[in-house]
């Protein structure tokens, strides 16, 4: 019996069927980054009628950067599943809840939320406000990182609190980059890494698709698996 499934929308959105719930992580986007892919119109309409992102319970964003987060788009989604609540760190939509503190807890039936406020990658970002979250149901936890500084310490403390993970959804360069994977290794200890962020094949400018490849055998006694393609599923 699977704990649960997720299924790749673009860059690091994804939709998780957990817990007994759908929830959309950065999700909906549609500004295009030089060397990343996005919601383009095409995909878009085949997320709407695809199985796995039917109905969501719950739209958390990380953070509203562009390629993580489109206004309009999530609009959207909200005019046609009105039932879905929605979780971010700005201000954006009536009714929504509104990530400010540096611990947050939101508790659904099965299914428990535990949010804690990270430095965005890149100095210029400081400001940003951004979110992590450690998604818990009967004992399996999901670590969602979002576009996390590198080895934060902020992070390192929230995994000694929250105990084990059994997976972790994180940025290629935490497999690309040594420092990257020795942190996933003796702080985060997942049994599965899903890595998320990767560019689909057209849009690879930089080679990232290659270097996760390459770098995917060096984790060891971690089942690490590339979320590449749009609508990929892994079933865990």
């Amino acid at each position: 019996m699977s704990c649960c499934q997720v299924t790749l929308s673009a860059n690091a959105g994804t939709a998780l069927s957990f817990g007994g719930l759908r929830l959309w992580v950065d999700a909906l986007h549609n500004q295009k980054v030089p060397g990343f892919s996005t919601v383009a119109p095409e995909l878009w309409e085949a997320i709407q009628i695809h199985p796995a992102f039917a109905a969501p319970d719950l739209l958390f964003f990380t953070h509203c950067h562009p390629d993580h987060f489109s206004h309009g788009m999530t609009r959207e989604a909200l005019g046609r599943w009105p039932q879905a609540k929605v979780v971010l760190p700005e201000d954006r939509f009536p009714g929504q809840a509104l990530l400010t503190g540096r611990r947050e807890r939101v508790r659904l039936p099965d299914l428990t939320l535990d949010f804690i406020r990270l430095p965005h990658e890149g100095p210029q970002y400081a400001n940003t406000p951004h979110y992590g979250c450690i998604l818990e149901s009967r004992g399996f936890r999901i670590l969602i990182t979002g576009d996390c500084k590198l080895c934060a310490p902020e992070l390192a403390e929230f995994l000694r609190e929250d105990g084990p993970i059994d997976l972790a959804i994180l940025d290629f360069p935490w497999l690309t980059l040594p420092r990257g994977r020795r942190f996933v290794q003796e702080h985060i200890r997942p049994k599965t890494l899903l890595v998320c962020h990767l560019p689909f094949s057209g849009d690879d400018l930089y080679g990232y698709r290659t270097a996760a490849l390459k770098s995917a055998p060096l984790l060891e006694n971690v089942d690490v698996r590339l979320l590449q393609e749009p609508l990929q599923q892994e079933t865990l």
